[in-house]
């Protein structure tokens, strides 16, 4: 009895150890997918994120879509057409219809993305990362003597 309990015992604290060293393993080794989220996003609102990987995953995400008109586009140059759709394309939209509208709402953050990228242009050292403000300010320091 004591020899299947401490059997019984080992096996689960086996099984234990193994599951958990394999989640860890798969959490370690994930791989963000910079196509089908735009991670772009909250690495350029990230100051420690490294310049050439958002860059990387900008470039992945608007790979293969049509990039949007940008806010200055936008405003007053769209020609508002009557609605000719018939009942049921008002309520059902295409797969086109949808794609347009989800390319729409980055428009600004393309824009925004644009900025960041001149703005932070002279600080990017060799290995991507971006100089903090402290480092900013001692080099402006040291080029202003």
């Amino acid at each position: 009895m004591k020899f299947r309990i401490k059997k019984y015992t080992l096996i689960t604290i086996l099984t234990l150890f193994f599951q958990s060293s394999f989640l860890i393993s798969q959490t370690a080794n994930k791989k963000l997918n910079y196509y089908k989220h735009p991670y772009w996003i909250e690495m350029m609102n990230n100051p420690k994120s490294n310049y050439f990987e958002t860059l990387k995953a900008y470039e992945q995400f608007w790979q293969n879509k049509k990039l949007p008109n940008e806010e200055d586009d936008i405003i007053g140059q769209i020609k508002i057409e009557p609605n000719k759709k018939s009942f049921l394309a008002k309520w059902f939209k295409s797969k086109e219809e949808r794609e347009e509208e989800e390319i729409k709402k980055y428009s600004f953050e393309i824009k925004k993305f644009k900025h960041w990228k001149l703005k932070v242009m002279p600080y990017v050292q060799e290995d991507g990362t971006i100089l903090d403000a402290d480092a900013r300010l001692k080099l402006w320091q040291e080029q202003k003597n």
